[in-house]
């Protein structure tokens, strides 16, 4: 099993399809009607295949049940859904904390068989270049500078990097397949497990917290296990209290947007200090994260 052969274990427009049509009932599906619903064999020219795998794969990543022949997701919001960007947000929330999950990545290094862990290394790797100067195109020359041993590295061929591309977009990691890496939206989703509308904390913790939720970012356990194998004279290691620049794209985003306040705080010691083009800003150096209240002035 391989989520970046997507050839082979299905792709993310498919699984939003899957995922959307069982949300959307009241009680388990029975499999052949599910699929028949997503991919109607009177349409698909592959009989159902592709639909087939990705439900496979991800019901073996826990995000759907079966049982008895009907399948269920395995999470369903605690309130109603309004509109399908509301659907799409906590399908993409749902699948991303599946692939992060260490009962999916029992295997980190393995090449074969290894549940999520190819996609959860392979973003990992991606979210802890500098995103200024990291182009999808490169990601096999890029890589097999950094990492010395062979048996650590995954983007031997295009399919598992065409797989990435994907996939990252899906899960909030990336603007486009081939475009920048931009973490914003996956931030953006988790948020609420963070802060509640009008809470703050101090900075610190909140990439501490945000580690724990998406641990393919900084200080994070999947991060850090990458990090580990990468030579360090190929991809300078950053200053304790400076954030990646993928990761600072991010936040800096969410400042923008209004949608975190970020604030300075001279009786406060710890500090962040975001990353940008030409290396620390510290001239953008904050202590607190605030997250405001719906229609609160900002």
């Amino acid at each position: 099993m391989s989520l970046l052969n997507i050839t082979n274990d299905g792709l993310p427009n498919i699984l939003a399809q899957l995922h959307a049509t069982v949300l959307r009932a009241s009680k388990p599906i029975p499999r052949d009607e599910l699929l028949e619903t997503v991919a109607p064999s009177a349409v698909v020219g592959d009989g159902g295949k592709m639909a087939r795998q990705t439900l496979n794969r991800w019901t073996q990543l826990g995000l759907f049940n079966e049982v008895n022949g009907e399948i269920d997701v395995t999470k369903r919001p605690e309130g109603r859904l309004s509109n399908p960007h509301q659907m799409m947000a906590f399908t993409r929330r749902t699948a991303c904390a599946h692939v992060v999950a260490r009962e999916n990545n029992p295997e980190f290094w393995a090449s074969e068989g290894a549940l999520a862990a190819d996609l959860t290394r392979g973003l990992a790797w991606m979210l802890a270049q500098d995103i200024y100067r990291t182009a999808f195109g490169k990601f096999e020359e890029q890589e097999s500078r950094q990492i010395r041993d062979q048996d650590r590295r995954l983007f031997v061929n295009s399919t598992r990097r065409s797989g990435l591309q994907f996939w990252a977009r899906f899960l909030g990691f990336s603007k486009e397949a081939y475009a920048d890496i931009d973490p914003t939206v996956a931030v953006r989703d988790v948020l609420p497990e963070i802060l509640d509308e009008g809470e703050e904390m101090d900075a610190p913790q909140f990439v501490e917290r945000l580690a724990g939720l998406l641990p393919v970012l900084d200080g994070g356990e999947w991060r850090q296990e990458v990090l580990d194998v990468v030579d360090s004279n190929e991809l300078s290691r950053l200053r304790h209290d400076q954030l990646s620049t993928a990761l600072s794209r991010a936040i800096l985003n969410l400042r923008q947007s209004g949608e975190l306040l970020l604030h300075v705080r001279s009786d406060l010691g710890a500090a962040i200090t975001p990353t940008g083009v030409n290396g620390a800003r510290n001239d953008l150096t904050f202590h607190w994260i605030a997250r405001p209240k719906a229609g609160a002035a900002r």
